[in-house]
């Protein structure tokens, strides 16, 4: 059986998270969107999740985080078209007065099935086709780097379809201010 390919934004932000699902603890605060309906995470949803307060400074050491469903072909960098709607409304969040003096990371990653040095491959094509589209859509490519990790940082065990399918993700991670 083949898996369809997912993978998750993860977008790291500052602490101060309001919406259903996010946190208010001491802890790094994680908003999962994994599990949601793709159609109904909107823009907003999304600017919320990456601003930090005013006057806040982001963490580098332990930023809260939030995870987002992209959905890749199998074993491929071409996005689905769920994944584009999606993708629209985080280029419209980073292009957002709120953000636009962010960098972010877009860090991409993969389940463990398959060679090692094929999912680092992989893990950069992904990350490098959710940079183009981001950059298509009007983010400055300044504002984005990529890294490919491949396999190396799974969120969840390998063993399961499950855990695979989450560990098949990109990470978005504000860096904060632009030098």
């Amino acid at each position: 059986m083949r898996f369809q390919s997912v993978l998750l934004l993860v977008a790291a932000a500052a602490v101060g998270f309001s919406a259903a699902g996010r946190s208010q603890e001491n802890s790094p605060a994680v908003t999962d969107f994994t599990m949601t309906e793709v159609l109904s995470i909107q823009t907003g949803d999304i600017i919320d999740a990456l601003a930090p307060a005013r006057g806040a400074r982001i963490d580098p050491g332990a930023p809260p985080t939030v995870r987002l469903p992209v959905y890749f072909e199998f074993d491929s960098d071409r996005l689905r078209p769920d994944a584009v709607v999606l993708l629209e409304r985080v280029g419209a969040a980073l292009s957002a007065e709120e953000l636009a003096a962010f960098h972010f990371s877009v860090e991409g990653h993969t389940d463990s099935v398959g060679p090692p040095e094929y999912n680092d491959v992989l893990s950069k094509r992904r990350a490098a086709a959710v940079e183009g589209f981001l950059v298509s859509f009007g983010v400055p490519h300044a504002r984005l780097e990529t890294v490919g990790h491949g396999e190396s940082a799974p969120v969840a065990p390998n063993e399961t379809s499950t855990g695979r399918q989450r560990n098949r993700r990109v990470e978005l991670i504000n860096l904060g201010a632009q030098p």
